[in-house]
Formats: C-alpha cells, structure tokens, sequence
C-alpha cells in the first residue's frame, strides 16, 4: 500500500507542477496588466516613436496627449503599440493628429486615419499610464 501512495505521489507530481505555473503565470499576466507594460517594451516604444518624430523633419510636434502603451492580439499573435494624439503647429494652425508606434521585428509609426482605426481597435488591451510626458521630453530640442 505505501509503495502505491509512493507512486502515485511520483505520478502526480509533474501534473501538480502544470497547474502550479499555470495557475502562477495566469495571475502574474493580470498584474501586468493592471499594473503597466514591460519597462523593456515601454523603453523600446517611447524610444521608437521619438525617433521617428525627429526623423521625419517636417512640423515637429509641440505637445503630446493621451499617450499610452496597448497590446493587441489576433490569431494567437499579437503587436505592442503606443497610441496617441501629437499637435504640430502654432497658434490656430495647430491641430492634433492620431498617432501609432507599433512594435513589429522592428517598429512602424503610423499618423493620421490608420493610427485612429488601428487604435481603435477593441482587440487591444490597454496597459495603465499616461506615457505622454514621457515622450514630450525626448522631442524636446
């Protein structure tokens, strides 16, 4: 009888392993989201994004708005993205234009309509935070 309890407690044991990390991964996905994005993927958007701002020359941003970090996903993949809104411009002529900083195997930075649809969508899940003062600051001159 104990060396059926012995074995069965062998058996079991990797079974108890799975729905121990299961169980462990489950709630720590949660957190994240409830929490914040990966600093990592954050650093890499934030980064992206000002670079391609100060790349593309033309009516530099002056202000930024509701920039925050979403992760969408389809089919089982899925694409970290920042999204908001950048005014160029002065005085009346200052208008605020959508944005989208996707991470692909590098990154995309879409303005306009296709930023608005894509970030629309309701396939993305949005992380906490306001990361607009954050990019403000790495276009500033």
């Amino acid at each position: 009888m104990k060396q059926l309890i012995s074995s069965l407690r062998v058996a079991l044991m990797p079974v108890a392993l799975v729905i121990a990390v299961s169980t462990a991964f489950a709630a720590g996905d949660k957190a994240d989201t409830r929490t914040g994005a990966d600093p990592a993927i954050v650093e890499f958007l934030l980064a992206s994004s000002a670079k391609d701002f100060k790349a593309s020359g033309a009516n530099p941003p002056t202000g930024i708005r509701a920039a925050r970090i979403g992760f969408y996903s389809e089919s089982g993949r899925g694409n970290y993205v920042l999204c908001g809104s950048f005014k160029a411009g002065v005085g009346s002529q200052a208008k605020w234009t959508p944005f989208a900083t996707i991470k692909t195997l590098d990154y995309e930075q879409w303005l306009g309509g296709n930023a608005r649809a894509y970030c629309g969508q309701r396939a993305i899940k949005w992380f906490a935070g306001d990361h607009s003062a954050a990019l403000a600051k790495r276009l500033a001159p």
